[in-house]
């Protein structure tokens, strides 16, 4: 009796192999990108896709397809690199921003786009992006994805603000 009451004790608490999670060694790389906007926060984020949950497909030049919702919590898109598709899921979302995550990915990758206002005329457009490059084989695999989504990543930005800024 006394180990069942224990089992059910630790069971309850939460204390168990089931809920236990399990380190993992990590070695967390992250960017951000940011750019000023000559474009109320409002108009930029419109602009610059916002709300539209697959525009970035056209601003990082690679296929987007939405498999779920809108953008809004729990929304999921397909991204499709030259390694094969990739599922993003949005976690969380706020009127100017959305944060996404790559459930399916070794590296435990996430990215946030976001516009905040400046002044009343002017926003600032960020795109921040974290993973943990131990999910990938080697020096030379980490160095590819670091310097790949710097280029990619930088000329979405020049390209978003070109068209936030069009009249």
């Amino acid at each position: 009796m006394r180990t069942f009451l224990v089992a059910s004790a630790m069971l309850a608490l939460g204390i168990g192999g089931a809920s236990a999670q399990t380190p993992q060694p990590a070695d967390w790389v992250t960017l951000l990108f940011s750019i000023d906007i000559a474009r109320p926060a409002d108009e930029a984020w419109k602009k610059v896709g916002g709300e539209d949950w697959c525009a970035i497909g056209k601003y990082i030049d690679l296929p987007c397809t939405v498999d779920k919702g809108k953008g809004d919590l729990g929304s999921l898109r397909t991204i499709v690199t030259p390694a094969g598709p990739v599922v993003e899921n949005v976690v969380a979302r706020t009127r100017y921003s959305y944060t996404y995550a790559q459930p399916f990915t070794p590296v435990f990758y996430h990215g946030t786009m976001a516009i905040e206002p400046l002044t009343t005329t002017t926003s600032r457009l960020t795109y921040a992006l974290i993973w943990n490059q131990n999910g990938l084989p080697d020096a030379k695999a980490r160095t590819a994805a670091v310097d790949g989504r710097k280029v990619r990543f930088q000329a979405a930005m020049e390209r978003m603000k070109a068209d936030a800024e069009k009249p």
